[in-house]
């Protein structure tokens, strides 16, 4: 079995363009948007912490994953030395 799918050079770029394409286009809306500069300054502080949020969730969304992959791994590998001494014995 073999986990390492690695991505494309093309998606890496389409995933920073669009992260680059909805950030500016959120800044752009906040800015021109005809609100006083208190509410401009309270929509880009919410957006900065839902974009923070976002990544810190994304990171613990994939860490969780691998340790579940390396605790299977683990199982297994118990799991094939089991049978290894029932079959020697």
């Amino acid at each position: 079995m073999q986990d390492n799918a690695m991505n494309s050079q093309a998606w890496i770029y389409y995933c920073y363009g669009n992260f680059i394409i909805a950030a500016g286009a959120i800044g752009i809306g906040i800015w021109q948007a005809e609100l006083s500069l208190t509410f401009q300054a309270f929509l880009t502080m919410g957006v900065l912490y839902i974009t923070s949020s976002a990544f810190s969730l994304a990171k613990v969304v994939r860490d969780v994953h691998e340790s579940q992959k390396l605790h299977h791994r683990i199982d297994e590998a118990k799991t094939e030395q089991l049978l290894r001494t029932v079959e020697v014995a």
